[in-house]
């Protein structure tokens, strides 16, 4: 892998396709959020603008994962909700009325919120890791910065803690043990001379990610300081029990799809009749084909893979609401759902003469040589 794209084949023509699916005609058992949005809230004389780039699991395997999105909603919104949407809400309410435009000379206190939520691995069936930061800041200095590593059991819909993935034991009890871990965390953490790491508390956060482990390193308050761990290295570290585990076959795919109400944004306006579908001005695939060098995806190998993502043409033709119902190849998506908000050309959906919001199914098959 170059890192430069090649060749880049549309499964189905995409025009075709989107004219003839309904705004929440595609079924599917998975679907993941990829949003980018910056929202303006005004409470009398504060202003606070909150800044959002979620990737986050709207359900996996025919199940919505209600704990997850308890788990979730509760790090970044203060309260479980059973949706992001939900949280989101009742988030940007709490920090009042959502502004498009600020009237000008006018002064306020002004806030900031930042969140971030990047899937760091799918193991389908039996786990999905996570790093979810968010920071709050006033105009002058940071009042709140908070991260987590985490990974949940799909298997049994709860969060693994680390009596659940490591011999307790071993892990804090013998010395020689202990002292070869720490070596391990140190040789293989990125970390720079100037940061400060207490080993006596490691390991605390931790995700699982296939076969290798990553570890906090707990030296900034974002996650930013970590070890990345062969598994096969600290294979006496971990328990019986987590083993077990590992190997625990994995239930048969669930025919049950997800309900499309949980999965798109949705309006009233959906059923209308509309004169013309959105449509992208030129070559769509190679639009995409251009862009990708741009992504992340420049820093590893990656496979090829099938992507299908829905999406909202909104009648500024902005995108939104960008929901990937193939989740598998995680670094893909990531890639793709950039791509998308790197293009110009889009042009919305038009009823009565006016443009209209409307949604957008994309399959793609992409090559990479």
């Amino acid at each position: 892998m170059t890192g430069r794209v090649f060749s880049l084949f549309l499964s189905l023509a995409v025009s075709l396709v989107a004219a003839a699916q309904p705004s929440t005609a595609v079924a599917s058992r998975d679907a993941m959020l990829y949003e980018t949005s910056t929202h303006l809230c005004l409470q009398a004389d504060t202003l606070t603008c909150i800044s959002m780039d979620m990737e986050w699991p709207k359900g996996l395997n025919g199940s919505l994962l209600p704990e997850l999105q308890r788990s979730l909603t509760t790090f970044f919104f203060g309260q479980p909700s059973d949706s992001y949407e939900a949280g989101r809400r009742s988030f940007l309410s709490a920090h009042g009325e959502e502004k498009q435009t600020i009237e000008e000379g006018r002064t306020f206190i002004q806030r900031y919120c930042e969140m971030h939520l990047r899937c760091l691995w799918l193991e389908p069936g039996r786990y999905i890791s996570f790093l979810a930061r968010m920071e709050k800041c006033n105009e002058s200095s940071v009042v709140v910065s908070n991260h987590s590593y985490f990974t949940f059991d799909l298997l049994n819909n709860r969060m693994l803690t680390q009596k659940d993935v490591f011999n307790q034991t071993r892990l804090w009890q013998n010395a020689g043990i202990r002292y070869q871990f720490c070596e391990v965390l140190d040789t293989t953490s990125n970390a720079s001379p100037f940061d400060s790491i207490d080993w006596d508390r490691l390991p605390e956060q931790f995700a699982l990610m296939g076969q290798r482990t990553l570890f906090d390193l707990g030296a900034d308050n974002a996650g930013g300081v970590w070890s990345e761990v062969d598994n096969a290295v600290i294979d006496v570290l971990f328990s019986k029990n987590f083993k077990k585990w590992l190997k625990q076959p994995i239930p048969l795919a669930s025919r049950e799809m997800l309900p499309a109400k949980d999965i798109y944004l949705s309006s009233p306006d959906d059923s209308l009749s509309v004169e013309s579908q959105p449509q992208f001005e030129g070559n769509i695939a190679a639009a995409i084909g251009r862009n990708f060098p741009y992504t992340d995806l420049q820093t590893g190998p990656v496979s090829d893979g099938k992507v299908y993502v829905s999406f909202i043409v909104d009648k500024d033709a902005s995108l939104k609401d960008i929901v990937f119902l193939t989740v598998r190849n995680i670094r893909l998506n990531r890639a793709v759902a950039s791509t998308l908000q790197m293009l110009y050309g889009w042009k919305p959906a038009v009823r009565n003469g006016e443009p209209v919001a409307r949604r957008y199914f994309l399959p793609l098959i992409l090559h990479f040589k």
